[in-house]
């Protein structure tokens, strides 16, 4: 009986995406990396050999030695961004199958994340939801060793998963809210403990839809919501209420703990009445469920300030919004090896989740509920 990894080629012209897509893959286990030629890398664990492949712009034999070390890979997976153009795509497959002598038919093409299907695309495509269980099936059906769960997401829909033998009413959504640049996708993925979030610095935002990824931290099953800036003065109303649809669709199930992120170095118009807007989109006792979260720890301590130095200076509109929020806050160092910031959080979500778990007990026996 064949025990024969499943071998996966990664293409496409946006690297962010192609390795947010292996990590995924990959998991959180040691995976062993290798470098090859020609920008081409080999990611192997337990289950798979996942290969990072040169940018499709740039044609070359780099492409042509992806499938020589290769020849006949499981999945050869085309990773395309939101907004793409079927006549592009098409033209790329098209050069992949002059270059390699692979048949049209075996790319296939990666939806983003969010994407609706429609069905009539003239190559063949999947959702992410149809590419994971497809593996599943593969690494069952080889009697592949499971890879390590501890501290690591596995993909499921939607680029989140479902951890074996918990139910949903005992999953803990943490919600990262904020305006662009203030961190949320950094802070995700220190508490996910890898890199799946795409986060770099950049004058425009990054996040442009809300992605879901779930994890097992301490025994808990946590969802990581990540938020594009769902409160930007400058997004159309229907796309606001799209984003908060989306948001609160992800968020079915369990205690739901709000994460407002914001940057200790900074303060802005946008964020004076970020509560409010908060408050409006997901109800007015939203505050109760909400902590912040500041981010670039080491700020302060460039600046040789304290935490509560920090806090003395707040301005009075952040005052009434850290009041508001119970004086709850945590702090993190995106940039820096874990230091127990994770822990912290979550003892803190914990105790409030006890919180949303007493008032929902109260409320369901007759009793007024404390929300």
């Amino acid at each position: 009986m064949s025990h024969k990894k499943i071998s996966v080629v990664v293409l496409g012209s946006e690297a962010a995406l192609k390795r947010a897509l292996i990590t995924v893959i990959i998991g959180g286990d040691e995976a062993v990396k290798r470098s090859v030629r020609e920008e081409t890398e080999i990611y192997e664990n337990n289950n798979y050999m996942v290969i990072y492949t040169p940018d499709l712009n740039k044609l070359s034999e780099g492409i042509k030695n992806v499938f020589a070390i290769n020849k006949e890979p499981d999945m050869s997976l085309l990773v395309v961004k939101e907004g793409f153009s079927t006549e592009e795509v098409w033209q790329q497959i098209d050069e992949l199958h002059k270059l390699t002598g692979k048949r049209t038919e075996e790319f296939t093409v990666v939806l983003p994340l969010g994407h609706e299907h429609t069905g009539h695309y003239p190559f063949r495509c999947c959702e992410m939801s149809n590419l994971f269980s497809d593996m599943r099936r593969m690494a069952k059906e080889r009697y592949l060793k499971p890879t390590s769960t501890s501290h690591a997401a596995r993909p499921d829909e939607g680029m989140s998963m479902e951890v074996a033998g918990k139910s949903s009413d005992s999953r803990v959504n943490l919600v990262l809210m904020g305006m662009s640049g203030s961190g949320k996708s950094a802070s995700g993925n220190t508490i996910l403990g890898q890199r799946i979030f795409l986060s770099e610095p950049s004058s425009s935002p990054v996040t442009a839809e809300c992605v879901a990824m779930d994890t097992d931290i301490g025994g808990r099953w946590v969802r990581v919501i990540d938020t594009p800036d769902i409160f930007d003065d400058d997004t159309d109303s229907s796309t606001k209420k799209q984003h908060v649809k989306k948001c609160r669709e992800l968020s079915e199930g369990g205690s739901t703990v709000y994460l407002l992120v914001m940057h200790v170095s900074r303060f802005t118009d946008g964020e004076r009445n970020i509560l409010k807007k908060m408050e409006k989109a997901f109800g007015s006792k939203v505050h109760e469920q909400t902590l912040i979260l500041f981010t670039r720890e080491d700020d302060l301590k460039q600046g040789k300030k304290s935490q509560e130095d920090f806090m003395s200076s707040f301005t009075p509109d952040l005052k009434k919004i850290f009041a508001k929020c119970g004086n709850r806050c945590v702090w993190f160092e995106n940039n820096a090896p874990p230091s127990g910031q994770v822990e912290r959080l979550m003892k803190m979500v914990d105790q409030m989740v006890d919180q949303i778990l007493t008032c929902r007990t109260k409320s369901w026996s007759g009793g007024s509920s404390c929300w």
